[in-house]
């Protein structure tokens, strides 16, 4: 949002009607426009939800993070956040917050079955995207003695008898199962 520089409303009305001055603020109004613009920028770098594609990229670097061409600027940084938030859970509510951090609220499915060690995470479809991600950091987080079984919930009968025959018709056999329906 750039922001607009008037320098003449800091002359007394005697020196706004020189032509002098007139020409050198013409001169220097852009230039301002552009020191405010860059500083608007260096103030939205120095906070992860504002970054732009080149702040993404100098903490990319720092973290070694390694970004897809297709990532969205939203998962890139998600990833960043991760990755300054390293801490590792120690307990199923701790793991909990952070699946709700990273996937969004009622976007996953969590549940660990002590007598066999294994921890299962559902996906929903709204946080596909996520999928690869949010296997990685759990790869990283849980202990190596536990499964992890993840998966992304498909939609079922229940979810499709929501929609009108004709409705469905509209989508193809794979876009019912694996995409969210509106």
């Amino acid at each position: 949002m750039a922001r607009e520089v008037h320098l003449k409303g800091y002359l007394p009305d005697i020196l706004k009607k020189i032509y002098e001055f007139e020409q050198i603020f013409n001169a220097e109004e852009p230039e301002l426009s552009l020191v405010f613009a860059r500083c608007d920028m260096i103030l939205d770098e120095c906070f992860i939800d504002t970054l732009d594609e080149y702040g993404c990229k100098r903490w990319e670097s720092m973290l070694a993070i390694a970004a897809k061409d297709t990532d969205t600027l939203d998962l890139r940084r998600l990833r960043i956040k991760t990755a300054l938030n390293g801490d590792t859970p120690y307990t199923m509510r701790s793991l909990e917050n952070k699946l709700k951090a990273l996937c969004g609220e009622g976007n996953f499915v969590l549940k660990y079955a002590n007598d066999i060690y294994t921890l299962t995470v559902g996906l929903a479809l709204a946080a596909k995207a996520q999928f690869d991600y949010l296997k990685q950091v759990l790869e990283e987080i849980v202990p190596a003695n536990i499964i992890i079984d993840i998966f992304l919930m498909y939609n079922t009968h229940e979810v499709l008898s929501a929609f009108k025959h004709c409705e469905l018709a509209l989508y193809k056999h794979i876009e019912l199962t694996e995409e969210v329906l509106r």
